[in-house]
């Protein structure tokens, strides 16, 4: 059935090696693709490539529209059997209008009314857009994960970049008074070495000055007295 629907919406271009090269690379069957939640997150966010011809539909997208189609189709004679006899009609030499009311004419044969056909494919719209809708809550569900988490990843680090850096310039500051300290102290110790040997010259000079007197009189003593 899948097989049937894409013959009726999807307009090969391919030669016919390329579309087996493709259909090897791209799910065609049931079990290619999980048509559940989950299975359409999967295959729509985590293995979606895209074709190379750019604006050219996804395979994989394709499969999973055309699946929930599938699933949705009711028993009876509706718009999918319309396009089926439409699209049977197209190698017939008769313009669109004529190719759209002559299946009609078949379809009426068959109980399908305006109205009906009408409201079937507002049908098979409403089941896209459901899809859609599937499609943009999966994708919103994995921004969340994939760039809103790393978002918050992203201001964690600056942050701690932010802290790291306060961090350094906080050491950089201290450094800087360590240095002022140190030659501060430089300072001080050496202007204290001055005015110890300062201070150590002026009692050696007064030491000497006593110390010379009472030795020479020492020596005069000990020749001028008996």
């Amino acid at each position: 059935m899948l097989k049937k629907l894409k013959s009726l919406f999807i307009i090969e271009e391919e030669s016919p090696a390329q579309s087996t090269s493709n259909t090897g690379n791209s799910p065609t069957s049931e079990t290619d693709v999980d048509t559940s939640s989950s299975g359409r997150e999967e295959v729509a966010l985590k293995d979606y490539v895209l074709t190379e011809t750019p604006g050219k539909p996804d395979p994989k997208f394709v499969d999973v529209l055309l699946k929930a189609i599938e699933a949705a189709n009711k028993e009876g004679f509706d718009y999918l059997e319309y396009k089926t006899s439409l699209q049977s009609l197209q190698k017939m030499d008769m313009d669109e209008a004529t190719r759209f009311k002559s299946a009609f004419v078949m379809a009426k044969t068959l109980g399908l009314t305006k109205e009906k056909l009408l409201q079937s494919t507002d049908f098979y719209i409403s089941i896209l857009k459901s899809e859609e809708k599937k499609f943009k809550d999966a994708l919103i569900n994995q921004k969340e994960k994939q760039v809103k988490g790393r978002e918050m990843d992203l201001k964690t680090i600056e942050k701690s970049m932010a802290d790291k850096q306060a961090m350094i310039e906080k050491l950089k500051a201290e450094i800087e008074a360590g240095q002022q300290q140190l030659s501060q102290i430089k300072a001080e110790i050496s202007e204290a070495v001055q005015k110890i040997d300062s201070t150590n010259e002026q009692f050696m000079i007064a030491l000497h000055s006593v110390l010379d007197q009472i030795t020479e009189d020492r020596s005069k003593i000990q020749n001028y007295l008996e």
